[in-house]
């Protein structure tokens, strides 16, 4: 399917009015780094995005970061927004929460206190998302990332709280149906492209490769694509359900070069 999913991204690129790009952000477009405060998107891809954005129907960014914070890291104007995996977006520079979520923001945070009581002193490194938990363990001990797991796991669901686990993290949310696969719907249904793709590495972007696919079988979509970033920490199920495989943020550049012309 590759040769034929690089011919697809040529052919796209010739009628670019029509596409919709959506990516992940931490990597996908920036390197996996031991703390999210050192994530930078090499100057070469935030070029070629800012490019993309000129010509196509709509290029955003719908990430796992509060939405501030993935604007500030790709700190490209002309991109639409999505953050904390689709519990938020940034419309006319106000963030916009999901009302639903809204009930359980102390919820979040009581967790999110005690992550920092019984985990951060250990080595975790808790990030303040909002209206989410990221409890970070990849800089701490192998027991610690067990522990992380096991006690988010524990108090997540005595809160009422979903939690999912990625690479070198393990999150709570509202147990509302917001993530990254819905941020796609909405965008679809609002901007109107006729063909989309999602570029992402991490398990909270299957839901958007499976929302495209399911966009695609309504008719809602006439074509998509699911570029899967490799790596040796993300799911397998990355790489089994692409149409396109790719390697690191090497990868998306080349997928990003061909969507430009190049």
């Amino acid at each position: 399917m590759s040769s034929e999913a690089w011919e697809k991204l040529k052919e796209w690129s010739r009628e670019p009015e029509g596409v919709a790009i959506f990516t992940d952000i931490d990597g996908t477009l920036a390197p996996i780094v031991p703390t999210p405060d050192l994530s930078e998107v090499p100057e070469e891809l935030r070029q070629l995005l800012s490019r993309l954005a000129e010509s196509y129907r709509i290029v955003a960014g719908i990430s796992g970061r509060a939405t501030p914070d993935a604007k500030k890291l790709l700190g490209l104007e002309d991109v639409v927004y999505y953050g904390n995996h689709g519990f938020e977006i940034l419309r006319d520079g106000a963030v916009e929460v999901v009302p639903e979520a809204m009930p359980y923001e102390e919820k979040v945070r009581e967790l999110e206190g005690l992550a920092r009581e019984v985990l951060e002193l250990r080595g975790a490194f808790i990030e303040d998302k909002g209206i989410t938990a990221s409890i970070h363990y990849r800089n701490a001990p192998p027991e610690v990332g067990e522990m992380s797991k096991a006690f988010v796991k524990r108090e997540g669901e005595r809160l009422g709280l979903r939690i999912t686990v990625g690479r070198g993290v393990v999150e709570a949310r509202p147990p509302i149906r917001a993530d990254k696969g819905t941020a796609v719907r909405r965008l679809v249904e609002e901007y109107g492209p006729e063909r989309a793709l999602f570029i992402g590495d991490d398990t909270t972007d299957l839901d958007a490769f499976r929302a495209l696919e399911e966009l695609r079988e309504e008719g809602v979509l006439r074509e998509s694509l699911r570029v899967g970033v490799r790596s040796d920490e993300g799911p397998p199920e990355i790489v089994s359900e692409a149409d396109l495989v790719v390697d690191g943020v090497e990868g998306v550049g080349d997928v990003l070069r061909v969507l430009a012309g190049g």
